[in-house]
């Protein structure tokens, strides 16, 4: 009979109140809520952010090895810059301005162009060659970079 007791007087005191959350605890449960899922959705917006720009910068990457590997072709074989009708700048200052970024295998870059300027010569005849690339969508500024051609 014992156990009885025991039991009976356990089970009233575990569940003393059975009315359900008081209206603090309701407000509380809500606001702890609530700033959970802003820093959530915050998160999820700055990875977001950061996802674009990434995939911005690597596209940026691939149109500059484009324009570096047709200059090297241009120079190299005398020929002219793949998809710009253009042969490579031999003299010190020429410039060419808004060409069309097209690679080897045909594959066009719309939305980009580039200004290509020699830059100068190495003391081993290496020519260094300036240039930018130009987003044409106005996403952003114009990227300039150097590279060198061995001839």
């Amino acid at each position: 009979m014992k156990r009885k007791r025991t039991h009976k007087w356990l089970k009233t005191s575990i569940c003393v109140n059975n009315k359900g959350f008081s209206l603090v605890e309701a407000v509380v449960a809500i606001a702890v809520i609530g700033i959970v899922s802003v820093a959530v959705s915050s998160l999820f917006f700055s990875m977001s952010r950061v996802s674009k720009f990434s995939e911005q910068q690597m596209k940026r990457n691939a149109v500059i090895k484009v324009i570096k590997e047709n200059v090297k072709n241009s120079v190299w074989k005398n020929t002219e810059i793949t998809g710009t009708g253009s042969v490579a700048p031999g003299t010190v200052g020429e410039e060419l301005t808004d060409l069309a970024v097209k690679d080897l295998s045909g594959q066009e870059y719309p939305e980009y162009a580039f200004n290509l300027k020699l830059a100068g010569y190495t003391e081993n005849s290496v020519r260094q060659y300036k240039a930018t690339l130009i987003n044409k969508n106005g996403s952003a500024n114009a990227f300039e970079f150097l590279f060198e051609v061995y001839h």
